[in-house]
């Protein structure tokens, strides 16, 4: 299975203990391959928990701390899951840090 695109999804900034949601459906089938979480300022991500669901469907059981899948961790787990046109990726993102995080999550796809 060939390489499709990587998708980047703006969180945004979102305070220190404050909690964020974002959303992206998908515009075609694809196998997602990995996911990526980037801090835009290359600040820490110690203390982020992100939750990752496909319509309905949870990827962590409660959370992933976001260092765990940041886009630094050589390590980042494959996920290889199916992902049909229309349905939806969801990230739940809390930050525990004692500062805004300002982030990114990148999904690569594959086909």
């Amino acid at each position: 299975m060939p390489f499709a695109k990587f998708v980047t999804i703006d969180i945004g900034s979102i305070s220190a203990g404050a909690t964020a949601e974002r959303s992206w459906e998908s515009d075609g089938d694809y196998q997602l391959k990995r996911i990526f979480i980037v801090e835009k300022g290359g600040a820490t991500l110690n203390r982020v928990e992100v939750t990752v669901r496909k319509d309905g469907e949870m990827f962590t059981r409660d959370y992933v701390p976001a260092i765990l899948i940041s886009h630094l961790n050589n390590l980042n787990p494959e996920i290889n899951a199916a992902l049909a046109k229309g349905q939806k990726i969801v990230f739940g993102i809390k930050n525990n840090e004692a500062a805004a995080r300002d982030l990114y999550a990148v999904l690569e796809l594959w086909v």
